[in-house]
Formats: structure tokens, sequence, C-alpha cells
């Protein structure tokens, strides 16, 4: 399988008046988890608009399951869902580091658009290259 993982430290700037991590900032944890994994795979933004596409995030889910605090790590592992349409799927399992149970999992779906902004319905050329270097 292909993924990614990353880790974030929760910071006193992550908390909200009860002392846990605002349910705001997992999608935070989601971004970083996200630009791990085009790293780590090719996949990152700068490089898909080098290639002449935005691939902005058109739909993006958490699930809360447990709350961090201060002083704690979460861990965020990254996957691709394949898909034969023009767009990347990646799935989030968040974890706390020191505990090691999730905390939260989550989805986003982007889509690739052109330099104009215009949706892109086929999958581009580079897109396809890659997937079928990486066996998706």
């Amino acid at each position: 399988m292909m993924d990614a993982m990353t880790e974030c430290a929760i910071t006193f700037g992550d908390l909200d008046p009860m002392g846990i991590v605002w349910h705001g900032n997992y999608f935070r944890f989601m971004e970083a988890g996200r630009e791990a994994f085009g790293r780590m795979h090719g996949l990152d933004a700068m490089r898909i608009h080098t290639m002449g596409y935005f691939t902005p995030i058109v739909r993006s889910v958490i699930e809360h399951k447990a709350p961090l605090a201060y002083g704690d790590s979460v861990t965020v592992r990254t996957w691709m869902e394949p898909s034969p349409a023009a767009k990347v799927i990646l799935h989030y399992e968040m974890r706390q580091k020191a505990g090691g149970h999730v905390v939260a999992t989550g989805s986003t779906v982007q889509v690739f658009l052109d330099l104009d902004r215009k949706l892109v319905l086929d999958l581009p050329e580079f897109y396809r290259n890659w997937k079928a270097a990486n066996g998706i």
C-alpha cells in the first residue's frame, strides 16, 4: 500500500477553552499528512502546479474519536484510494503518539483544474503516467 507517515506536536495554540485540541485543527493535521504523502510519492502541490494544474479539495471529512491535549503528539498516516476518475482521494488515520490509540480518521477528495481554473474531467497525462508507474 502506498502511504506516508508524519507527526505533529500539539502546542498551546492548538487548544480550545476546554484544554483539548480544537476540532478544526484536525484539518491542519490532515494537511500535514497530505503534504507528506505528496513529497514522499512525487505528487506534491507544487509539482502538480508545474504540470499545469491545481488540485483543490472539494470534500473533507473527519470523524473524531478521542481528544488530544497539550504536550501530546499526533502521528498521521495517509494513503490513497485508487479511483479511475480525475481526482485524488486520500484517507487519514490520526493516532496519539504516546498511547497509540486512534483519535480521528478522515478523508479528502481533490479534483483537477487547469490553470484557467476549469474542471478537468479526463486524467491529466502526467497523473495517468504517475498512477501507472506506481501501480495504481
